[in-house]
């Protein structure tokens, strides 16, 4: 008996699920055919209307600028074509003159002359005469005759007339003197010292109007009494040359009898110094 029971709750049961299976299956049907798409001609329909309804809305026209309106606003990029093609047009065309330089003169004309740099020029004293000094040698303020005579430089030292003076620009003063000399002149023994001037020492010629020339030593030569070469200037140089004889090439300590050889000692000026 309770077998039986048991049997039939379950096909009941079994009854019940089938049935809400079907219902189940019923509902999903007619909601697919609910949810199914239209119909491919009505939704021609549709867009037809649509179309339509675009085909009556008015366009808007671009608005165009009224004559002698201003510039709509450009881009940068444009900005800077319009800049740079405003500069070029300003650029050729030629400045207009001004009225404030009509007649004006160059302004090269207006400077003021430069005035010459440097010291004034040194006056040209008004006679020939010179002093010699050589502080090396002993030498202070000796004469200094301008002639070629032998009787001359037997009383002191002389500047042959064929050169220049100190105060002549490009001048080499050529002063010779007796290396032993005559007592109770001032020819005696006044160049026999030359031969210890080094290079740079010191030799000052003065003139009447108290200028003062100053030179050092620059060079030595030996040469023979012929060789007046060395008498001549040298272009952009202003010296001083001091000769006195010697016995032979190298002997300088040897006193004659023959004095063949010249000994000169070749300076170049440094100063001049005005009274």
């Amino acid at each position: 008996m309770g077998r039986r029971s048991r049997t039939r709750t379950f096909r009941r049961r079994r009854r019940r699920a089938s049935f809400a299976l079907l219902v189940t299956l019923a509902v999903a049907v007619l909601g697919a055919l609910a949810f199914a798409d239209p119909d491919p001609g009505d939704w021609q329909a549709v867009a037809s209307q649509g179309a339509r309804t675009d085909d009556a809305v008015p366009r808007a026209e671009t608005p165009r600028l009224a004559p002698g309106a201003p510039d709509a606003p450009r881009t940068g990029e444009d900005a800077g074509r319009a800049a740079a093609a405003k500069g070029e047009a300003e650029a050729a065309e030629p400045p207009e003159p001004s009225g404030d330089d009509e007649g004006d003169e160059p302004k090269e004309e207006r400077k003021e002359p430069e005035r010459a740099a440097g010291p004034p020029p040194v006056p040209d004293p008004p006679t020939n005469d010179l002093w010699m000094s050589v502080p090396k040698m002993g030498l202070y303020d000796d004469y200094v005759a301008n002639s070629d005579s032998e009787a001359a430089m037997d009383r002191g030292a002389i500047k042959l007339t064929s050169t220049g003076f100190p105060w002549q620009e490009g001048a080499n003063t050529y002063i010779a003197a007796h290396r032993i000399g005559y007592p109770g002149t001032e020819s005696d023994y006044q160049f026999y010292d030359l031969p210890n001037l080094a290079l740079g020492d010191r030799i000052y010629l003065g003139d009447v109007n108290g200028t003062t020339y100053t030179y050092e030593v620059t060079g030595f030569k030996e040469v023979l009494p012929s060789e007046t070469w060395v008498t001549a200037p040298k272009a952009g140089r202003d010296m001083i040359s001091l000769q006195t004889c010697i016995e032979d090439y190298g002997d300088y300590w040897t006193m004659g009898p023959n004095w063949y050889v010249r000994y000169v000692v070749q300076a170049e000026r440094v100063s001049v110094d005005p009274a």
